[in-house]
């Protein structure tokens, strides 16, 4: 199910050549301490992706709910609705023009859905990726994470934070392609429904398992 990566948003930056990193069991730290802030985050975003040569592809805007662990809402507003659901058991992708649900179990693997960074520990992260950070990045806190078994859905992973809070994340995707995510009107550990990470197929929607 590649597309729930794709649309779950989490995609590319670019791999600067000539930058500096900071070791790979610092930044893991670094980074599992930027998370560990997060027990739920909720916004707005903007996602674009990008084919191999770079050229813009396509454009979207919803809003978003993640919290943890493993529970995500990702809602695409424009141009086509979609809704991505996950109660952290369960993950539904409902596309209403084409009146179908996809419903498969949730994977506990890092690689196949990174949602599950936000309930990580630093083990974890350290088993499944190589974190560097880039140092050259007065501006932010930059961490790429690169999955160490190369059979997974994605090359790297991106995630930028601003004064401790996660502004946007990338993919590079198995195929090359790119896309970035960046997130707006963001709040940070406020109470969320649990209804919300739930979702139950409307009548006469066709349901296929994956």
């Amino acid at each position: 199910m590649k597309a729930i990566v794709q649309i779950f948003a989490l995609v590319l930056v670019s791999v600067f050549s000539g930058v500096t990193y900071a070791a790979d069991d610092q930044a893991a730290v670094q980074l599992r301490k930027l998370l560990d802030a997060m027990n739920s985050l909720q916004g707005d975003f903007t996602q674009t992706s990008f084919d191999k040569a770079g050229v813009e592809q396509e454009a979207s805007t919803g809003n978003f709910m993640l919290m943890r662990p493993g529970k995500f809402y990702w809602k695409t507003l424009e141009p086509m609705p979609q809704l991505l659901v996950s109660n952290n058991k369960t993950i539904w992708l409902y596309d209403p023009d084409l009146e179908t649900v996809t419903v498969r179990e949730f994977s506990e693997d890092l690689r196949e859905t990174p949602a599950l960074l936000l309930s990580a520990d630093v083990e974890q992260l350290r088993k499944q990726f190589s974190v560097t950070r880039d140092l050259n990045n007065k501006a932010a806190e930059a961490f790429t994470l690169t999955p160490k078994v190369t059979e997974g859905m994605f090359q790297h992973l991106t995630l930028v934070f601003k004064n401790g809070q996660l502004t946007e994340f990338a993919i590079k995707d198995s195929l090359g392609q790119l896309t970035r995510c960046v997130l707006t009107k963001v709040e940070r550990n406020k109470p969320l429904a649990e209804e919300k990470f739930f979702f139950q197929p409307p009548e006469g929607v066709e349901v296929l398992r994956d």
